[in-house]
């Protein structure tokens, strides 16, 4: 590990030992999960095509998928309004996991699309509600920064979910990641249960549903940014996050058939880019996040991107494994700077009374983007070829940045505000 390398990790490590309860506990959750996805993930395309699947049934599949997310999240974000979304976050979790154990009984193509269909609804559920919940106990000033140890403990699950699943592969076969992804999203969704009601107001106005008394919460501080530009941020947000998930939905698509055809990785392998990626998300991400708090959500979120852009280029032009493994392991990073600053956005753009659910609409409309790019790329590799599909996903990515140019530039707080 190179020097920088180690400060990164030093600051990370540091900055988890400040964490609160909850933000701790999410993250432990995130951990978990995301140990058993990373397992299964990589692996989807390659079980789907055991049992029949061609490249049009692996686009409906990840299509399936993106549809009923975004339904879930649409879901969650109005029922926030109602429930309160630490509970939401326990029943998307329990539905993912019961989903995932299904996924490993499946004989044909269509009891297993109708399966990752329902693991979305509940895996869509479970996203919103526990952004929200992020955003209830987080503080203004720190969000990016909250949002990013978040997304850096699930990847560090991502770390370990690789080598788990060579190994489980090696001894067993491909159904056995399924019942582990059910396995550890049982185990998180007993977490959520010990998640503490919210103790600090983000907004003025409208108490979240599962708050503590008025009295015990912290002074209601100013209003955010980013409400006297009307729509504008929303609307930059939502195609920005659409591009996103277009160029994820294209790059989950193709890599791990274009991994092994093309590049000639064995199946074990085709894990180590999302070990990489997780790499990267917990030494990068963190500090990136925290930068972004403090220099800029919306200039963070287009940094962000460009490493992104360039990771399926340079497995199109198949340049050898360790160029692709640190190209993976800065956009790691920077994707995880992308979605920290974009959560902390959109809820700077939004207030109490209407938050839940437009992060829901937002989120739930964006998501479509998976299928658009998973379509998309089954229909290039048909019609095209498979280079041009990998590609797909750099195009998609390299516009989620140049959408985001389009969001007002955020007001940076002050050192003092922000904690320093």
């Amino acid at each position: 590990m190179t020097a920088s390398a180690r400060a990164g990790a030093a600051r990370a490590m540091a900055a988890v030992r400040g964490l609160d309860r909850p933000l701790t506990l999410l993250a432990g959750m995130a951990f978990v999960t995301q140990i058993g996805v990373a397992v299964m993930l990589p692996l989807l395309p390659l079980y789907a095509t055991q049992i029949g699947a061609t490249p049009f049934v692996l686009g409906l599949l990840t299509s399936a998928h993106a549809v009923a997310s975004a339904i879930g999240q649409l879901a969650g974000g109005f029922l926030t309004e109602r429930f309160a979304s630490r509970r939401l976050v326990a029943t998307g979790i329990g539905v993912y996991a019961g989903a995932n154990i299904l996924i490993a009984t499946a004989t044909a193509a269509i009891p297993l699309i109708a399966f990752r269909a329902l693991a979305g609804l509940g895996g869509g559920v479970n996203q919103i509600a526990e952004r929200l919940y992020l955003t209830d106990v987080s503080e203004r000033s720190r969000r990016a920064f909250a949002n990013g140890i978040l997304s850096a403990a699930g990847a560090a699950g991502s770390v370990m979910g690789p080598a788990v699943g060579g190994l489980l592969v090696a001894v067993s076969d491909l159904r056995v990641p399924f019942i582990l992804v059910g396995a550890t999203s049982a185990l998180a969704t007993l977490g959520a249960l010990f998640l503490p009601r919210p103790s600090v107001r983000a907004e003025a106005g409208v108490e979240p549903p599962d708050a503590t008394p008025l009295a015990e919460t912290s002074p209601t501080p100013e209003a955010e940014p980013g409400h006297e530009h009307g729509r504008r941020p929303i609307v930059a947000l939502f195609l920005s996050n659409l591009a996103a998930m277009a160029g994820f939905g294209a790059f989950i698509t193709t890599y791990a058939i274009f991994a092994t055809g093309n590049l000639g990785w064995s199946a074990a392998e085709v894990g180590i880019v999302f070990a990489m990626f997780g790499l990267g998300s917990v030494i990068l991400g963190p500090w990136l996040a925290r930068r972004a708090d403090l220099t800029g959500r919306r200039r963070m979120a287009v940094l962000g991107c460009i490493p992104v852009v360039f990771l399926p280029v340079v497995m199109a032009l198949g340049l050898p494994r360790p160029a692709i493994y640190a190209v993976t392991i800065i956009a790691g990073g920077g994707l995880t700077a992308f979605e920290s600053s974009w959560f902390a956005l959109l809820a700077a753009a939004t207030d109490e009374g209407r938050r839940g659910r437009i992060f829901g609409i937002v989120t739930a409309l964006s998501s479509l983007g998976i299928a658009i790019g998973a379509m998309g790329a089954a229909r290039a590799w048909e019609l095209v070829d498979i280079h041009v599909a990998v590609l797909l996903a750099a195009v998609t990515f390299g516009l989620a940045g140049l959408a985001m140019l389009a969001h007002p530039t955020d007001r940076i707080p002050s050192p003092a505000a922000a904690g320093d």
